[in-house]
């Protein structure tokens, strides 16, 4: 009698073999390039420091992040949810690339409307990719054999999802008592304060996301590394796992 469950799981595995060296790199460019674009588009020192840097760092870390969704795309193409998923992911990105140029420009002229609504579209679309990110992710896992990373992923994407959506509520509720007609003067000088510190409340508000979604994304990384030997002596043999399992390694790191 043939193990149906068995061989699901052996062609699973070399499906996931055939695309796990791109897929490891676009998790690598995912880690590293969400706190560094953090960092690039709330530090506004740099555009007074750097000119130069400050418009092209966050150009070039939103590229990155573009990049590592890129990647991990072409992973298991046939999955049309999986697929759906990475597609809003990179429409999302785009947009961001596109705002990315008028943080440059509100620098210089912070008092300008239409600078100063792009910077906040950028804002309300970056946590909308990370809200899609954590999605991205979650799919990801329950494409890979491993039930300890399943449940982990489900536990900390669905809260991490939950957080972005209270903060969308409160930066919600923040503008409509900033458009209120007229507010009780403690809830007025409240407000200015939450202005002058903005910059760094907006910093404050997202570290918690960006760290937990790079927790998954390394989580997830690590276990597809730990497992690569394994299922490269499941699916081939001898000398052949070796060599497959040496090419994705090599793959990997680069």
């Amino acid at each position: 009698m043939i193990d149906t469950k068995a061989r699901s799981n052996l062609i699973q595995k070399k499906a996931i073999l055939k695309s796990v060296g791109k897929l490891i790199r676009g998790l690598s460019a995912l880690f590293w390039g969400l706190p560094v674009a953090l960092l690039a588009e709330a530090h506004s020192d740099l555009y007074d420091r750097a000119r130069e840097i400050g418009m092209l760092l966050p150009l070039l870390t939103n590229g990155m992040l573009l990049f590592g969704i890129k990647q991990i795309g072409g992973f298991q193409p046939q999955e049309r949810i999986w697929t759906a998923s990475v597609d809003r992911a990179l429409f999302i990105g785009t947009i961001n690339i596109g705002l990315t140029p008028f943080l440059f420009f509100w620098h210089d002229f912070p008092h300008m409307p239409f600078f100063s609504l792009s910077v906040g579209l950028l804002f309300v679309c970056g946590m909308a990719y990370l809200y899609q990110l954590n999605f991205v992710l979650r799919r990801l896992a329950f494409m890979i054999p491993n039930e300890t990373l399943q449940h982990d992923t489900e536990l900390f994407t669905g809260l991490n999802r939950r957080i972005l959506s209270f903060m969308a509520i409160l930066v919600i509720v923040y503008h409509v008592f900033w458009f209120t007609p007229s507010i009780p003067a403690p809830a007025y000088y409240f407000l200015r304060t939450i202005e002058a510190f903005r910059s760094w409340l907006v910093v404050f508000m997202v570290v918690m996301p960006v760290a937990l979604t790079m927790t998954m994304v390394w989580k997830i990384k690590e276990t597809l590394l730990d497992h690569v030997d394994e299922w490269a002596g499941e699916v081939y043999s001898g000398t052949d796992c070796q060599m497959e399992a040496d090419t994705i390694g090599r793959t990997a790191r680069n």
